[in-house]
């Protein structure tokens, strides 16, 4: 994430984005922009982000086995077609029309789309603050989703895949993709930011969940370095274990209310069988 947004503050300040933004603004209309724009954000951002996990599941590199945080766990091209079809029938159905009612809202709080575009550091500080939102939220959102009825009802779906891959991120009971929205909007509604800073924020969220969900933890992943960062071992164990680790982005709320104990004894019977 830290690389992202790093990467996302370096083209923000380049200078190559204004006119880009400029010609944009000249040859749509605002509504456009918002609910084409977010959708084509949730869209490029999710299948482009999931894209390079699937090569590598599809080629099953010995060379990469030991960073599977399930070995030989892969998913078959079938699995990853049917996933990838229903993905976009809830991108359609469910994802556009949410974006389409909500854009209103968005205007109401603040949006602008108007040049001269946000400052860098804006950016970065805004999109940090919307992970921090939604991550606190999507704990509880998601804890609520484990109790009995939620979870037999709703939830059940997202869980069928319990050595998840890349393009199971979002995949999940339309109920349930409706619920998680609020989370993921309810920072950029607080604070209405530039329209820019939303696409970049849906892009981000979208590579965040796959991230967690591609099944390989790397050693340049970025909980390696921080600690309070999720990663895919953390949330790839809820998978496998059907609960414990209700975080979505950050550790902090899993420690704080003692939802990680299981995974942390998990944790360090892996370490001292490595040691």
């Amino acid at each position: 994430m830290i690389v992202e947004l790093t990467v996302v503050a370096m083209v923000v300040a380049s200078g190559y984005v204004e006119p880009i933004w400029a010609h944009l603004v000249e040859r749509y209309d605002e509504y456009t922009m918002v609910v084409g724009g977010m959708f084509v954000s949730l869209v490029v951002g999710y299948f482009v982000g999931a894209l390079p996990y699937a090569v590598l599941d599809a080629l099953r590199l010995r060379a990469l086995e030991k960073y599977k945080t399930q070995q030989n766990k892969y998913p078959t091209a079938r699995e990853q077609l049917r996933t990838a079809l229903a993905l976009m029938a809830l991108f359609v159905f469910v994802m556009l029309p949410m974006i389409a009612m909500g854009a209103p809202f968005f205007k109401m709080m603040g949006m602008r789309r108007e040049m001269p575009l946000p400052r860098w550091y804006v950016v970065v500080v805004q999109v940090l603050f919307f992970f921090v939102v939604e991550d606190y939220m999507n704990y509880w959102f998601h804890r609520w989703l484990h109790t009995p009825w939620a979870y037999k009802n709703i939830h059940s779906w997202h869980h069928e895949h319990t050595s998840p891959y890349g393009l199971t991120a979002t995949f999940a009971h339309p109920l349930e993709v409706v619920i998680l929205g609020v989370p993921t909007f309810t920072g950029p509604l607080l604070v209405g930011p530039h329209l820019l800073t939303l696409w970049i924020w849906l892009m981000m969220r979208q590579y965040e969940a796959i991230d967690i969900h591609s099944g390989y933890e790397f050693p340049w992943n970025i909980n390696s370095y921080f600690k309070f960062y999720a990663g895919t071992e953390h949330h790839d164990y809820h998978h496998f274990m059907y609960s414990g680790n209700f975080a979505s982005v950050f550790t902090w709320c899993d420690h704080l209310y003692q939802t990680n104990l299981g995974y942390a004894m998990f944790k360090a019977k892996k370490e001292a069988k490595l040691s």
